[in-house]
């Protein structure tokens, strides 16, 4: 197969300008299959330029930062399009270099902006992060594909969100978690509730009241007020 795809290129394609040149350039593939049997991150496409579309074998894919067990993680999926280069013009060592966007598959609607502000990574279900460099508009957002869970890194107002616009949001620790600011704020809209294990302390430096409707209930085997 990778006679037959080299010699299709070479009649596809003029020799590079210098005498010495194998390299017949780069090639518009489309991603065929991504279950790569030895699980390093390969695909293999065809070529729907050439006669039969014919496929590749197992192409490497470009990655940021590539490594031994380090680096970024990211396929093309079947039906994209892809642009392939060979090392040394030879059609048995394709490589991925990267994947592009077309007529039919087009960028996220909201990455586009006149000043080119915006840089955004979006996974094929939807999932995002946004890093907004519009002046006066800074933030960095990541959300779910539904939009309604979201962390907000907002450098306008100084202010980092989290927020859960449906279903919860909890915190656990093996061990500790530290709360520490200025001034704190609980609110509810309906109940609240608070559930020790063994010890609770509260200290409050200065002033302090409790305040409650109609009734205040305070249970215990022994209650000591000094």
């Amino acid at each position: 197969m990778a006679e037959n795809l080299y010699k299709l290129l070479e009649k596809a394609h003029d020799t590079a300008s210098t005498a010495d040149a194998k390299q017949f350039g780069v090639e518009i593939g489309i991603v065929t299959n991504v279950k790569d049997p030895d699980q390093v991150g390969r695909v293999k496409v065809c070529f729907p330029r050439l006669p039969g579309k014919p496929e590749s074998d197992w192409c490497r894919v470009v990655q940021p930062a590539a490594g031994a067990g380090r680096g970024f993680y990211w396929l093309p999926h079947v039906n994209d399009e892809v642009l392939v280069a060979f090392e040394r013009g030879e059609a048995h060592r394709p490589y991925v270099v990267g994947s592009l966007w077309n007529g039919k598959d087009k960028p996220m609607k909201t990455a586009y902006v006149d000043e080119n502000t915006t840089v955004m990574i979006q996974t094929k279900s939807g999932h995002q992060i946004v890093f907004d460099d519009k002046s006066g508009q800074e933030k960095i957002l990541i959300a779910d594909k539904s939009g309604k869970r979201t962390l907000t890194f907002d450098v306008q107002n100084k202010k980092f969100l989290v927020e859960a616009k449906e279903g919860d949001v909890e915190i656990h620790a093996a061990k500790k978690i530290v709360l520490e600011c200025e001034d704190l704020e609980i609110k509810t809209k309906k109940t609240g509730k608070i559930d020790i294990g063994t010890t609770l302390d509260l200290n409050v430096s200065d002033k302090a009241s409790i305040k409650a409707g109609p009734q205040l209930n305070i249970k215990a085997s022994r209650v000591n007020i000094n």
